[in-house]
């Protein structure tokens, strides 16, 4: 593939005309990477800007309402199209706006009515002239636009390749679907690799375990046990680790509920599927999990913002992430506008923080101090709502007109191993389900009071109690005002002020928070005390208090059961990266005792950062297949990229299988690489988070297709599957009997599912409709619609009402829905729990001590318990997601990239002068482990002895390195710029390669007991991304 040698002259209607020439590199020069330069010159050569007569419009037939995959926020998305000629994509997108059907990306004016006919949807309801808007589309941001880049990037990888010499030479050659299919399953001699079909066995749990107790009553040898169960589990010495099929991996960025909860689980049966959650902000999910006593598992932490008069917004920054850009940012604003209060949690001066009344920058990790600093000011004061606190169950809540109550009276049996909570049966006066509170001066099942004494410090029985409160209470008091702000270095008047203003409007102040506390080794007890700030107003389910909604259509049961396999398999076992299981009911702690050889998560899940250092050391067991779809960890998991020798190791990993619609960092070290689809080319499905207070639920479907051999990764599992014989695939695959060949047969039930949720299913298509549909998908997917295919999946007298949420993308309920009187209309309605006795019976795995069931104060440190020191280096490095830059994928994009070159370095001015450090300087990062190179910013706007930067720069592959393909050179993407930025810096209005800036990830601490991994929260489980010391030189 040659580059492109002379300049692409583009004139501005030929551009607006087929916007894709811009959008995809690919289209101007197909075979051509490193060809962002030339299509980009000479821009609009005919028309000054602002000018010209060209009128592009568009009807009903031009739009697919699909969904945007540019960050993880998950827009609502309107995809306008174009035909395009020839033998390249089937069409161009000419543009990406929001869907107006969804309230997602119309705030602050609200979505059309769902009812609204498509082609009036596509014309739109406002006057341009008069308002400014025309309504056609709504909101979406500056990557969300972006996305026509990462559609039509010329570096996509169109065919499957297969590696040609050892991994991470960078050669390659090009396969048949077919040929890929045969030797992942069959082996290649070649390589070297091995077949699914020889790795693979499968053996039902219960049958092996009642053999096993036969064998620990020597009832059975073990000689016995070996010949029965050798060829199938992985090691019949400890046969709880499950079977050969475990050592299956996969490792998946999204639609999970298709890849995780159906393929891998059911129809492969193996327990080891992980997503991206632990090295995201898993350890607080955990913390907000065990805050509450749900059914549902209460994940999340928002606030109503739309009626609150002060909301803290901790450790995040919803204008640009955490679901915010298009949906919270503008609710915020207006919020201000109308005089909601603002207080902001972040030791950077973020966009969030500019816009605050009151902005707190502790030092990062202290998060727990701060809150339980809060709570000691508002229980010395007694700011706490004292009613909800004693409310000790639902039927005395709702007499009190509380949508949810507490286990603040709850008893805690302080001489039980554990310190569980007293139960009624322990004293003889109920069950075992019963929890005890004291009323009038006796010990009541909780269920059984109408009120709980608070505060409780006694023996009954010969069992000494204190009730919850009291523990809670005793731990806040453990240290001063004084000494919280101290550990958090701030000013002792900051938490008075900001404890006061929480406490001054009722319910009607909530903290939303997400990864700021959650990504250190102590993350989960700081989001338990934050949460705790909330339990103490009880401000959930009111407006403007804590909200616990993403209410939904269901998509996955209904008229289809999507994620029930007949005859499928039941995974089981001991997972590679230890969760959800306690290490002292495993055989491996009858072997080895404490300390664990590397750490176990029994509360935790996704703990993906543990599993490629697991195994490299075999523990628990070594895996035989590794499959890596949509993400990659060499960038994205602290410490990753130092795990490149695990992945060039094929003892450690025999058989490598990345999906990727570029060559990633991680794919560059694969055996074999399956071109994926864009998210504008397939189908998907994923959920709002819980911060919306309507139920929706909106789809995924493909808008177009760039280059026709790559292909849907659910069709290519679906082929494998069908090769190995595996249920769940093909005729019978669901509950009804119906058939999963394709990936549409999966989704367009999905679509049928949400169609008839609910006490009413949506309208049928009328004719009209139906032309449409059919006519925008014939013009946007060419040969790769195929109408009769789509019918079948499901039934006749579906198809009408599926086409109706096809056409809206989604379905979303009417605005004027969200409120119940004084509540949200979708409620947790639940107990919210200061202490979890779930936790407190936990132990650590390395040291074998107790955790604490409630909220504490614990040091950033090794998974030994050793503390980690600052001593040489100084500052602590924290990160951000910018506001241009949401994935891996997203460098791919030019005009992304022109926003900001690079990620600088945010230093202190008081920091910056000790070191000699001006704007601009290069600067070496440097960490016990690990040094980088970056460019200094020296800035007030972050906390003296704190760096950081933003994350997804600093790639060594996705375009920046060339590669060679069938023999032929690749180069890597080149500079370009059009326009000259005024202060003489080349950062605005040019975008560098793909490679610039540096990975932080990069840099980040080594656990020093485990020597291959990074740190990781003990209880939550997820990676400690913002506990890195370093220092910063000039290079």
């Amino acid at each position: 593939m040659d580059q492109q040698k002379k300049p692409v002259k583009i004139s501005r209607r030929s551009f607006l005309k087929t916007s894709a020439v811009l959008a995809g590199v690919g289209l101007v020069a197909p075979a051509a990477l490193g060809s962002e330069q030339s299509a980009v010159e000479s821009w609009f050569l005919d028309d000054p800007h602002g000018t010209g007569q060209e009128v592009l419009d568009y009807g009903a037939e031009d739009v697919i309402y699909t969904t945007c995959e540019q960050c993880n926020t998950h827009c609502t998305l309107k995809a306008v199209i174009t035909p395009a000629k020839g033998n390249g994509p089937t069409s161009y997108i000419r543009k990406l706006a929001g869907n107006p059907y969804s309230p997602l990306n119309m705030q602050p004016f609200g979505q059309i009515p769902y009812n609204t006919p498509v082609d009036e949807a596509a014309k739109g309801s406002g006057d341009i002239a008069k308002e400014g808007r025309g309504f056609r589309g709504g909101r979406t941001c500056l990557k969300g636009q972006a996305g026509i880049q990462t559609a039509y990037d010329a570096l996509r990888v169109q065919k499957p390749l297969k590696r040609v010499g050892p991994r991470g030479s960078g050669q390659w050659q090009s396969i048949s679907w077919e040929q890929a299919l045969k030797e992942i399953v069959y082996g290649s001699p070649d390589l070297g690799t091995p077949g699914l079909k020889n790795l693979w066995a499968f053996v039902p749990e219960e049958k092996v375990m009642a053999d096993w107790e036969k064998v620990k009553k020597g009832e059975m040898s073990q000689e016995e046990f070996d010949a029965k169960y050798k060829d199938v589990l992985i090691d019949t010495k400890h046969p709880d680790l499950g079977p050969k099929a475990n050592q299956i991996v996969g490792f998946f960025g999204d639609r999970r509920d298709f890849f995780k909860d159906r393929f891998w689980s059911q129809t492969l049966g193996s327990i080891n599927s992980l997503d991206h959650g632990g090295i995201c902000s898993v350890n607080g999910v955990i913390g907000n999990v065990q805050s509450f006593n749900t059914e549902k598992p209460k994940k999340r932490m928002y606030a109503d913002v739309d009626n609150a008069e002060f909301v803290i917004i901790w450790g995040t920054n919803p204008l640009v992430a955490n679901k915010g850009p298009t949906w919270l940012a503008p609710k915020i604003m207006n919020a201000l506008k109308r005089g909601m209060k603002l207080a902001v949690v972040d030791p950077r001066l973020s966009r969030i923080a500019e816009k605050a009344h009151i902005w707190v920058p502790t030092k990062p990790g202290t998060d727990a101090a701060l809150a339980l600093g809060m709570a000691r000011w508002i229980i010395e004061n007694k700011r706490y709502d004292l009613r909800y606190l004693t409310n000790p169950n639902q039927a005395a809540a709702k007499a009190d007109g509380e949508p949810t109550w507490s286990d603040a009276t709850y008893l805690v049996n302080l001489s039980a191993k554990g310190k569980p909570k007293l139960r009624a049966s322990d004293l003889g006066i109920g069950t075992k389900e019963q929890f005890v509170v004291i009323q009038n001066g006796k010990p009541v099942p909780h269920d059984q009071a109408s009120e709980g004494e608070l505060e409780v410090d006694t023996v009954i029985n010969g069992i000494h109690v204190k009730s919850v409160f009291t523990l809670f209470k005793e731990r806040v008091m453990e240290y001063t005002i004084e000494e919280y702000a101290k550990i958090c270095e701030i000013d002792p008047q900051q938490i008075i002020e900001l404890a006061r203003e929480f406490t001054s409007h009722g319910k009607k102040a909530a903290i939303t928070s997400y990864r700021g506390p959650a990504m250190h080794t102590n993350g989960f007890y700081n989001l338990r005390a934050i949460n705790c700030l909330n339990h103490l107003i009880g401000n959930y389910d009111w407006k403007g208090g804590s909200m616990s909604t993403g209410a939904k259509f269901n998509p996955f049961e209904g008229r289809y059961d999507l994620l029930k396999v007949p005859k499928g398999f039941k995974a089981w076992g001991i997972p590679l990266v230890r969760n959800k299981v306690a290490y002292e009911k495993t055989t491996l702690f009858e072997r080895d005792g404490y300390p664990a050889k590397r750490p176990w998560f029994q509360y935790s899940a996704n703990n993906i950062q543990e599993a490629l250092p697991s195994a490299a050391e075999g523990y628990p067991y070594p895996i035989k297949a590794l499959f890596i779809h949509r993400i990659s960890p060499l960038l994205s998991v602290p410490v990753g990229k130092a795990h490149k020798e695990i992945l060039k190791d094929q003892k450690t990993i025999p058989l490598l299988v990345v999906s990727d619609v570029v060559i990633s960092e991680t794919a560059t070290y694969a055996d074999y690489i399956l071109p994926d689809l864009t998210y504008l080319e397939r189908w998907g499905f994923e959920t709002i988070y819980p911060n919306f207070p309507l139920k929706e639920t909106h789809i995924q479907q493909p808008v177009t297709r760039v280059y026709p051999e790559a292909r849907q990764m659910e069709d290519f599992f679906i082929e494998l599957a069908k090769e190995l014989k595996l249920p769940g695939v093909g005729a019978g695959a669901f509950p009804d009997g119906s058939s999963l060949d394709r990936a549409e047969d999966f989704y367009l039930k999905l679509v049928a599912n949400i169609a008839y949720d609910g006490k009413k299913p949506v309208p049928e298509a009328d004719d009209k409709e139906l032309l449409i549909f059919e006519r925008a998908r014939k013009k946007a997917l060419g040969k790769f619609f195929d109408l009769e295919a789509w019918k079948r999946a499901v039934k006749p007298e579906e198809w009408r009402r599926v086409v109706y949420v096809l056409n809206r993308g989604g379905r979303f309920e009417e605005k004027g829905n969200e409120y119940d009187g004084p509540y949200l209309k979708y409620k947790l309605g639940a107990e919210v729990n200061f202490y979890s006795e779930k936790v407190a019976k936990g132990k650590h795995s390395y040291t074998g001590k107790p955790f604490d069931g409630l909220p504490r104060i614990e040091e950033i440190t090794y998974y030994n318990g050793q503390r980690v020191e600052n001593e040489g280096y100084p500052l602590i490095l924290i990160t951000w997601k910018a506001r241009h830059i949401g994935t891996h994928r997203n460098i791919s994009d030019a005009w992304l990239r022109e926003i900001e070159a690079e990620n600088y370095v945010w230093i202190n001015p008081e920091d910056a002068k000790k070191r000699g450090i001006n704007t601009g300087d290069t600067i070496k990062i440097i960490s016990p482990n690990f040094e980088v190179i970056g460019k200094a910013l020296v800035t007030g706007g972050i906390k003296p002895g704190v760096v950081g930067c933003s994350y997804n720069y600093g790639h060594f592959a996705y375009g920046a390195a060339p590669v060679i393909i069938d023999g032929k050179k690749i180069p890597a993407v080149q500079p370009y710029g059009h326009t000259g930025w005024v202060a003489g810096v080349s950062d605005t209005g040019f975008a560098l390669g793909r490679g610039t800036g540096f990975s932080v990830n990069a840099v980040q601490l080594v656990d020093v007991a485990l020597k291959n991994a990074c740190l990781s929260d003990p209880i939550g489980g997820g990676a400690s991304g913002l506990d890195t010391r370093v220092e910063v030189v000039k290079a």
